[in-house]
C-alpha cells in the first residue's frame, strides 16, 4: 500500500511522529474491421473456430512449436473474454474446405482460424489465415517470423490482431507486468508477461526498490530505491539496459506517474517538510508545486487526457481521493466513506480504481464511475488487496492480494470477476504496474 510504505520511509527522515491515519467503444465501423454482430451489437462473446495448425517440412521442432502457438493464441482469446474457442474436426480430417466449413457453421463458429508452421535456422514461421464461415471468404491473413524463443510474442501478436479485427481495439496479450518481489530477501523489480511467462528479475541491488511505474511508451520504468540509502527516484531504461537517478532531495522522491505525453512526472517530495506533490520534468527539474500544506499527499495518477490528477490526501484527517486540474486549481473531494489509497485513473478516462478500508475491514478494491459518482466494490474481505493498475485497454486490473498468506499478484476483469493469480512466484510481490502494449 503506497501510503503504509511513505508512511514507513518518514520514519527515518523525521524527528517528530505525524499523526498520520493508516490509510495508506467498443468500435465496430473501421473497414479493416471484421463486424460481428454479437460481439458489437450485444456484447456477448463471439464463436471463433481454431483447427490444428500444420506443420510443413514436420520435424520434432516444428511440430511442437505448432501445438505450442496453437495453445497460446487460443489461451489469449479466451482471456480477452471477447471469444468462445470451438473445437473439432480431427487433426487428419478427410473432409476438404468447404465441408469443414460447413461443419463449423454448425457449430455456430462465426469465424475460423488456420495456421500453418515452418522452420528456416533458429527461426519459426508461422502463416495465418482467418475466414468467414458462412462465406468462406478470406477475412485476414499475415505471415510471421521470430526467433524460436520468441514464439510466445509471436502468438500474442496473432492474438491482438484477432481482437483488433472483431473488435477495432487493439489487444493487450502484448503486455507485461512490473512488479516488487522479496525472494531474494531485498526488494527487487521483477517484470513478467501478462499471461504469467518470461518472469525476468530488473534489478539485482540487493537494497529496497519500489513503487515502479511503466512509462506511456513502455520503454523505461520509473521507481523509487534505497541504492543510496536516500528513497530516491530512478528511471530504467529497458531499451538501453541502464537506469539512472531523476530525483535525489533529501527525504522522500516517491514514484508518482508520467503524464499522458511522457515529457513529465508526477511524485512526492518532502525536502524536510511535509509530503506534497510536484511536477518535474524526465531530467528532475521541478516545473511546478502542485500542493502545499502541513498534510500528505500522495500517489498521484494523471487522467488520460492529461488536464487533471487524482490523488490522496488526508487533509480531511483521513486519507480520501482528491482530484485537481493539472494547473494546481479546481482541487475537489471524491466523496467516500473509508480510508483510500492508490487511486489510479482508468485508460478510458470514465473510472477510477482505489484502495479503501472500512472501519475494522480490510483492504478491498473499488472502482470509482465519474459519469455516476457510482462506486462498485472488485473485491470482499479476501483479506488485504491493494494496488489497482489497469490494463492497457481498460477492462481488466492486476492488484496486490495476501489472500494465500503472502503477497502476490492477481489479475480480475473491471467487475471484479474472473479473478486468477499471475503466475506462481517464491517470495512476496507486491505494487504491480500493468504496461501498455509492447513491440518487443
Amino acid at each position: 500500500m503506497n501510503l503504509n510504505i511513505i508512511n514507513k520511509i518518514m520514519k527515518n527522515f523525521f524527528l517528530f511522529v505525524f499523526m498520520i491515519l493508516f490509510f495508506v467503444d467498443v468500435v465496430c465501423a473501421q473497414s479493416d474491421v471484421y463486424l460481428s454482430l454479437s460481439l458489437c451489437a450485444t456484447g456477448k462473446r463471439s464463436d471463433i473456430a481454431i483447427e490444428y495448425f500444420t506443420v510443413i517440412c514436420k520435424n520434432d521442432n516444428t511440430t511442437r512449436f505448432a501445438k505450442l502457438l496453437k495453445e497460446v493464441i487460443e489461451n489469449d482469446l479466451i482471456f480477452s473474454r471477447y471469444f468462445n474457442i470451438l473445437q473439432g474436426v480431427p487433426e487428419n480430417s478427410e473432409l476438404d474446405f468447404k465441408e469443414r466449413l460447413l461443419w463449423w457453421e454448425k457449430q455456430g463458429a462465426s469465424v475460423l482460424l488456420t495456421g500453418s508452421v515452418s522452420g528456416e535456422d533458429d527461426n519459426i514461421i508461422l502463416e495465418v489465415k482467418m475466414f468467414d464461415v458462412i462465406t468462406g471468404e478470406t477475412i485476414w491473413k499475415q505471415k510471421y517470423k521470430k526467433e524460436s524463443l520468441s514464439y510466445r510474442y509471436m502468438a500474442h501478436e496473432v492474438s491482438d490482431e484477432v481482437v483488433r479485427r472483431f473488435t477495432g481495439e487493439i489487444g493487450i496479450a502484448r503486455s507485461k507486468i512490473v512488479f516488487v518481489n522479496n525472494g531474494t530477501r531485498f526488494k527487487e523489480l521483477y517484470i513478467i508477461d501478462y499471461d504469467g511467462y518470461n518472469l525476468r528479475r530488473l534489478t539485482k541491488d540487493n537494497k529496497i526498490n519500489i513503487l515502479p511505474k511503466w512509462s506511456p511508451d513502455g520503454e523505461q520504468i520509473i521507481y523509487t530505491s534505497y541504492l543510496y540509502n536516500n528513497p530516491d527516484l530512478f528511471v530504467l531504461s529497458l531499451t538501453k539496459n541502464r537506469r539512472s537517478i531523476i530525483s535525489k532531495y533529501q527525504g522522500l522522491n516517491v514514484t508518482g506517474s508520467f503524464s499522458p505525453d511522457g515529457k513529465k512526472i508526477l511524485l512526492t517530495l518532502s525536502r524536510g517538510r511535509y509530503p506534497n506533490l510536484y511536477l518535474i520534468n524526465t531530467s528532475g527539474e521541478i516545473l511546478q508545486r502542485m500542493t502545499d500544506g502541513s498534510c500528505i499527499d500522495t500517489s498521484p495518477s494523471f487522467a488520460p487526457n492529461g488536464q487533471e490528477i487524482v490523488f490522496i490526501s488526508d487533509r480531511p484527517g483521513y486519507p480520501q481521493l482528491y482530484i485537481m486540474n493539472i494547473d494546481g486549481g479546481n482541487v475537489r473531494r471524491l466523496t467516500t466513506s473509508g480510508f483510500c489509497d492508490s487511486p489510479v485513473w482508468s485508460p478510458r478516462g470514465d473510472k477510477i480504481a482505489f484502495t479503501m478500508r472500512q472501519a475494522r475491514g480490510n483492504y478491498d478494491l473499488y472502482v470509482y464511475d465519474l459519469p455516476t459518482a457510482k462506486i462498485t466494490k472488485l473485491t470482499n474481505n479476501q483479506r488485504n488487496n491493494e494496488n489497482p493498475t489497469w490494463s492497457p485497454d481498460g477492462r481488466f486490473v492486476a492488484f496486490y492480494s495476501n489472500r494465500s498468506g503472502k503477497g502476490e499478484v492477481y489479475i480480475m476483469a473491471i467487475d471484479g470477476s474472473g479473478i486468477r493469480k499471475l503466475a506462481e512466484v517464491p517470495g512476496s510481490s507486491y505494487t504491480p504496474s500493468w504496461s501498455p502494449v509492447l513491440d518487443r
